[in-house]
């Protein structure tokens, strides 16, 4: 499957989970923990939010296929891990959850990563067959979603 339609279904899974979130409740939380859980679920799913977009922000304007780019992004958040706008979607989820304070979203959240995973592998083995050794080399480099510590760049 080419990542772009796999890419589609993902973002699809993601948006209805949103809903799901909100509407199921289980345990009920209240008290001072389930303020602080609000607040910082509301500021995770902010900041991720801003900074997915920041990243949206940085693809040409058709982006469904590695030829679409001009260059390698190398720069900006792609410094730090080759996937920042699917970080930036997985953090969003938890916040999500937690906003909602909705431990089924979380459990939901957490069983999207194998297909946030899955979506990076098709692209990845897209970006090899485009960019080949320029690829490999930046993949040694970067962590997928998260940075890699002490890996020099």
């Amino acid at each position: 499957m080419e990542s772009w339609k796999f890419r589609r279904l993902v973002f699809v899974v993601f948006f209805i989970l949103i809903p799901f979130s909100m509407l199921f409740h289980y345990p009920p939380i209240g008290g001072e923990k389930a303020r602080i859980m609000r607040v910082s679920g509301a500021i995770l799913t902010l900041s991720s939010s801003i900074f997915a977009l920041y990243v949206h922000s940085l693809f040409p304007k058709t982006h469904d296929r590695p030829s679409d780019f001009t260059r390698l992004m190398e720069d900006g958040p792609y410094r730090y891990v080759r996937h920042p706008f699917y970080s930036a979607f997985i953090v969003m989820g938890f916040g999500i959850a937690l906003w909602f304070l909705s431990v089924p979203g979380l459990l939901a959240y957490a069983f999207m990563i194998p297909l946030w995973e899955r979506l990076a592998g098709l692209e990845e083995n897209e970006l090899i067959e485009h960019w080949g050794d320029e690829y490999r080399e930046f993949m040694k480099t970067r962590g997928r979603f998260f940075p890699r510590p002490g890996v020099k760049r």
